[in-house]
């Protein structure tokens, strides 16, 4: 396509002719080499290099073929290439046909995301070297996975921090239990090193911590392990019932 003033340009990379008949015979005859054939084998590409609509003021052809050319030898100049400016819309871009295998060696011309990657930040490297003007059409390629990378080592701290914490209070929780002589006394104690607790349909379910509740049940305290302190209780005021009664014989006796 061309530009406001009609012109535009074409660049061929390892092919001849000025028709489109011409160029597709030629894709079709280089794939002929392929290697490694697959049903799946993807015979052309077509990739796009788009520029901020703001900086299309400081776009000119010779830029726009520079940047299609760069690009070419960047990605693998081995392989067929037909590159044009498009205009039509508000930004400008250019458009790549490019073949699936290098050319005549049959050699696939695919690209990893690793290498994919590389080649945009080589591309954006040479862009800011040759032309600083172009501010808008600068990402920052890498900078999303930095920040994905970032945020698993923050989440990862994070649960780090939390396990700790979840440690802390179970060790708390059980010291209250280890001193308690009934579940009324646990939940007394609990209350006294100043750790709250809520309830549930009327039961007392757990405490909170930081805003966070946490269920007796699911930091081991099941309804099994409370109640045994109850049947302690109740043991030990039964001793001390027959203790009583064997001090009453004892005495009767005297």
């Amino acid at each position: 396509m061309s530009d406001s003033t009609g012109k535009t340009f074409l660049v061929k990379h390892n092919l001849k002719g000025r028709s489109i008949d011409a160029w597709e015979k030629q894709f079709t005859i280089n794939e002929k080499f392929r290697q490694r054939r697959r049903k799946d084998s993807v015979l052309l590409t077509h990739e796009i290099i788009s520029f901020h609509r703001e900086d299309s003021q400081h776009l000119s052809l010779e830029a726009l073929e520079d940047m299609a050319r760069v690009y070419i030898r960047l990605r693998n100049p081995k392989g067929m290439y037909l590159a044009v400016p498009h205009f039509d819309k508000a930004h400008v871009h250019l458009h790549l046909c490019v073949s699936g295998v290098e050319y005549r060696s049959g050699k696939s011309l695919r690209i990893s995301k690793d290498g994919f990657a590389k080649l945009k930040k080589d591309i954006q490297a040479y862009q800011i070297e040759k032309f600083p003007l172009l501010l808008k059409s600068t990402p920052t390629h890498g900078q999303k996975a930095n920040r994905v990378r970032s945020n698993q080592e923050y989440q990862v701290k994070l649960r780090t921090a939390r396990a700790s914490k979840l440690d802390l209070l179970i060790e708390q929780l059980e010291s209250c239990y280890r001193d308690s002589s009934s579940l009324q006394d646990f939940y007394h104690r609990i209350e006294q090193s100043g750790m709250k607790t809520y309830e549930r349909s009327g039961k007392l379910t757990g405490v909170i911590v930081e805003n966070l509740k946490f269920r007796f049940n699911r930091l081991g305290f099941t309804p099994d392990r409370l109640q045994e302190l109850e049947r302690t209780r109740a043991r030990e005021h039964e001793m001390g019932e027959v203790r009583g009664k064997a001090r009453k014989t004892i005495i009767r006796h005297r």
